[in-house]
């Protein structure tokens, strides 16, 4: 009987590994999902050669990752341009310091702030970010936006922990507001 069930278990194992080849999205084999792959920009917006966000962010069918200067830059042209922030991490954490201006749109309550992520034109570019580090839920949301239409995403790959100890522009509270 032992000599049975070690059997079946080996070969269900087998049988798993087999199919994880023919599958288009395999599961990671540890069970955590891969992030999506980022792309670079086309260009720096920052920089003395720099080109407008619109040439740097071209519609494009995978997120952006963009660094600290970058990040800077779109901040400092989100109004002219209408470049939106949002903020991936719980309400608690966003309510304690957030990029000024930026949307809190939670991975985990994504059905409860659907209409604030609609409420965005698709031909816009949304910076998404987390934590920073290991943290991923911006990636799951702006593979989320991917999936729904939006073609001009960029990921703060730097995310909230580089924000706040790189810039003076830190809001606190519980909702962005239009003056910020």
């Amino acid at each position: 009987m032992f000599k049975q069930v070690i059997m079946i278990f080996v070969l269900a194992v087998l049988l798993s590994l087999g199919a994880r080849v023919f599958q288009e999205n395999p599961v990671s084999f540890w069970g955590f999902p891969e992030p999506i792959k980022l792309i670079e920009p086309k260009g720096a917006i920052a920089a003395p050669t720099r080109i407008s966000p619109n040439e740097a962010f071209a519609p494009a069918d995978q997120p952006y990752a963009i660094d600290y200067t970058t990040t800077m830059g779109l901040y400092s042209k989100r109004k002219r341009e209408n470049i939106h922030f949002i903020d991936s991490r719980d309400p608690e954490l966003y309510a304690e310091g957030h990029i000024p201006g930026a949307l809190n749109i939670p991975f985990e309550e994504l059905a409860d702030h659907i209409a604030k992520l609609n409420a965005i034109p698709k031909d816009q570019i949304i910076v998404f970010y987390c934590d920073g580090g290991d943290c991923h839920i911006s990636h799951d949301l702006a593979e989320y936006a991917l999936s729904n239409g939006w073609r001009r995403i960029c990921v703060y790959v730097g995310g909230w922990e580089e924000w706040c100890l790189e810039s003076d522009f830190v809001a606190k509270g519980d909702e962005a507001r239009d003056g910020e």
